[in-house]
């Protein structure tokens, strides 16, 4: 099972460094396209994840709650506090997505992030919580939320 991960992944980075990446309109100066984490970062965060969890299932919950919670932050806009949520499940275990530790580690925490930026973190986070076992009512109640607010 592993050595078809492995390949699974060479594939799908081979298919990712051939095709030519453009921001889409209007995100050529956000953050995640400027740095590079798009869309080839997130492409290796999601492909980590699915790797830690296909080597370690105990940590899908985790990897899960994690998402969720991280997904909630960037909603809100707190990138440090979000991506801390996936760093933590990573750094325990680096063996086994070592470009996602990277990836995740090369993120200016800082930085204030706009439309575009929120996107493409939204849809990882989201990606790696469904990937992890969510479903449409974990992200509903992030949604009522906001609504409230």
């Amino acid at each position: 099972m592993k050595n078809l991960l492995v390949v699974f992944m060479i594939l799908c980075l081979g298919g990712c460094a051939t095709t030519a990446t453009v921001a889409p309109a209007g995100c050529e100066n956000s953050f995640v396209w400027q740095s590079g984490f798009m869309p080839n970062g997130k492409d290796l965060v999601e492909l980590g994840f699915a790797a830690l969890m296909t080597a370690e299932p105990s940590c899908k919950n985790l990897v899960k709650n994690g998402a969720l919670k991280g997904w909630r932050l960037v909603q809100e806009g707190t990138l440090r506090a979000a991506v801390a949520e996936l760093l933590v499940l990573l750094e325990k275990n680096p063996q086994y997505a070592p470009l996602a530790l990277f990836a995740l580690q090369r993120l200016d925490l800082d930085k204030t992030l706009d439309r575009c930026d929120q996107e493409a973190l939204l849809a990882m986070f989201r990606n790696i919580a469904v990937y992890a076992g969510a479903g449409s009512q974990d992200f509903s109640a992030g949604l009522a939320g906001l609504v409230r607010r």
